[in-house]
């Protein structure tokens, strides 16, 4: 899978490491994945099918992770 690097404040660093040390997710890579997803989901109006197809990819389900929305 091809990597990227990125620029974040401290605080939301914080918030993603303190997400993966609760076991909701299992590694920052995972949280990042997953906040993507949902935010092209939302923006885009992408259909269940395109959700899951990209989720399958990733070998990643939705029942793996909590709501963002809940954050």
């Amino acid at each position: 899978m091809p990597t990227t690097s990125i620029e974040i404040p401290e605080v939301l660093k914080d918030r993603v490491e303190e997400k993966v040390e609760s076991g909701e997710y299992t590694s920052n890579s995972d949280f990042i994945r997953y906040a993507i997803r949902r935010l092209l989901e939302r923006e885009e109006g992408l259909s269940p099918a395109t959700v899951a197809e990209l989720n399958s990819r990733l070998d990643y389900s939705e029942e793996d992770f909590i709501d963002l929305e809940e954050v």
